[in-house]
């Protein structure tokens, strides 16, 4: 039996044999046990047909792989801790709503906030040529400063899935935009949540980013030719 728990990490070796990618898959937490083992994966939703796109095979939890090689991502993720110190179970059992079936989001919009509960925000206008970047699809209203760090960003591990059909060229869900017209925003920074810590800065668009781009004021980017 305890040959049979192990029967996922095979071939997911084979698939970190064959790409260059994390082989975060056979390290142990001390508390957690060995990665993608049923142990490790309790309170999750194990899942073993997923386990070679999923952490535990479970969308919530992000992909399996954390970008490594990436010249544009691997460096937002270098100090970045996914569950911030719990294990898997432990994560949904403090960031997930059984009931809504989606995470619980921060009051105030994500925007930390004074000792009198007032979100620290203001309008700010951002200048053409400004680089913004999101992980996320283009019908949100957040975006960030390009090349911000994940762990400041305060967002759940499932922003990293990379989704499916049209979208499947951004890889983990990332995408660069830059200015076209002047652009007003609703600036500010970013309370600790979801085990991060936050302190970023995020503007909340008055438009989604998808609107935002047919009207002119955004342009798409390739991340490796904007970015350094």
């Amino acid at each position: 039996m305890k040959f049979l728990a192990f029967l996922p990490l095979l071939s997911i070796l084979s698939l970190s044999n064959a790409f260059p990618i994390n082989l975060e898959i056979t390290k142990s937490s001390p508390t957690c046990g060995l990665k993608n083992t049923p142990a490790y994966c309790a309170g999750t939703g194990y899942n073993i047909s997923q386990i070679t796109k999923y952490l535990c095979g479970d969308p919530r939890l992000g992909p399996q792989f954390l970008p490594q090689i990436d010249p544009v991502l691997s460096p937002l993720f270098d100090i970045y801790d996914r569950f911030g110190g719990l294990c898997p179970g432990q994560f949904i059992e403090a960031w997930f709503n059984t009931t809504t079936k989606w995470w619980n989001y921060p009051l105030l919009n994500g925007f930390a906030k004074t000792d009198d509960n007032v979100p620290i925000q203001g309008n700010v206008t951002l200048a053409v040529g400004t680089l913004i970047d999101r992980f996320g699809g283009e019908g949100g209203n957040f975006v960030a400063p390009a090349g911000a760090p994940y762990m400041q960003r305060s967002l759940p591990p499932s922003n990293l899935n990379t989704l499916e059909g049209n979208d499947s060229r951004y890889l983990y869900n990332y995408r660069v935009y830059s200015v076209v017209k002047p652009l007003l925003v609703l600036s500010g920074p970013i309370a600790p949540w979801f085990g991060q810590p936050g302190a970023g800065v995020q503007y909340q668009l008055y438009q989604s980013v998808g609107a935002l781009i047919a009207d002119g004021y955004l342009k798409r980017e390739e991340p490796t030719v904007v970015l350094p």
